[in-house]
C-alpha cells in the first residue's frame, strides 16, 4: 500500500481527538478551577501580567460553562453579557456550525448562556466576571486576538485541547440534568447524536427494549 493510500485511510478511520476515545477522565469543577488557577500554568507574559491572566482565565472559563467553541467566544462583545445578583446570561450567541438545516449559519443563534454564580462552578463563573468587569466598551469584544492565539492560550492553561473544555461541559450538564440528552444538545445547539460523542457512555444504558 502506497504511503499516500495508507496517510489517506489513517485520516478516515481516525476519529476526532474530542471523542471518548481520548478523554480518559472528565474532571470535577473543582479539578477545572484548581488548574486554572495554578500559578505555574498559564502563558508566562513579562507585561500586564495580572491583566492578560485574568483574561486568559475567563476565556478558559467560558469555554467550559458555556460550551461554546472557541469562535464563538471569540465573537463575543460586552454588551451581550448581563450581569445579575445570582448569574450571568450571555445572550445571542453566533453558532458557528449549522444547527438548523436550511438556514443559513450566520442566521443560527444560541437564544442564551447562562453561568451560574451560586453552586459547585460559582468560582470559575467569578473568574469570567472578574474580567467582564474591567470593560466598559459595550461593543468590546471580550478576547481580542484569533483562534491560534486562543488555542496557545487554552492550552497553555490546561495542559489539555481546548476541544475537550466543550465536552467537560457537555457531560457535566448531562449528568445534572438527570441524563436528558436532548435537554443538553438543544442547550448547547447540537443533535443529540452528535452530542452523545462526547459524554461518558452511561446513557447506552437507556437504550429502547
Amino acid at each position: 500500500m502506497s504511503n499516500c493510500v495508507s496517510k489517506t485511510l489513517t485520516q478516515i478511520v481516525k476519529p476526532s481527538r474530542r471523542t471518548l476515545q481520548f478523554i480518559k477522565y472528565y474532571p470535577s469543577p473543582s479539578e477545572i478551577y484548581e488548574r486554572l488557577t495554578k500559578a505555574e500554568n498559564g502563558w508566562k507574559y513579562k507585561t500586564d501580567v495580572e491583566a492578560f491572566r485574568r483574561r486568559d482565565m475567563a476565556l478558559v472559563a467560558v469555554v467550559y460553562l458555556c460550551a461554546l467553541r472557541i469562535s464563538e467566544a471569540l465573537r463575543l462583545r460586552r454588551k451581550q453579557v448581563v450581569i445579575e445578583k445570582k448569574r450571568i446570561r450571555i445572550l445571542g450567541i453566533a453558532l458557528s456550525k449549522s444547527r438548523y438545516a436550511g438556514k443559513n449559519r450566520r442566521e443560527q443563534f444560541r437564544q442564551e448562556a447562562r453561568i451560574s454564580l451560586k453552586g459547585e462552578r460559582a468560582n470559575i463563573g467569578k473568574l469570567f466576571l472578574d474580567h467582564v468587569q474591567t470593560i466598559s466598551d459595550p461593543e468590546a469584544l471580550l478576547f481580542p486576538f484569533g483562534r491560534s492565539r486562543a488555542w496557545q492560550i487554552i492550552e497553555t492553561q490546561m495542559n489539555e485541547p481546548c476541544h475537550w473544555l466543550r465536552a467537560y461541559c457537555e457531560n457535566y450538564l448531562y449528568d445534572k440534568w438527570k441524563h436528558d440528552l436532548l435537554a443538553v444538545a438543544d442547550y448547547v445547539k447540537v443533535t443529540p447524536a452528535t452530542l452523545s460523542e462526547y459524554i461518558r457512555e452511561s446513557w447506552k444504558k437507556y437504550r429502547a427494549v
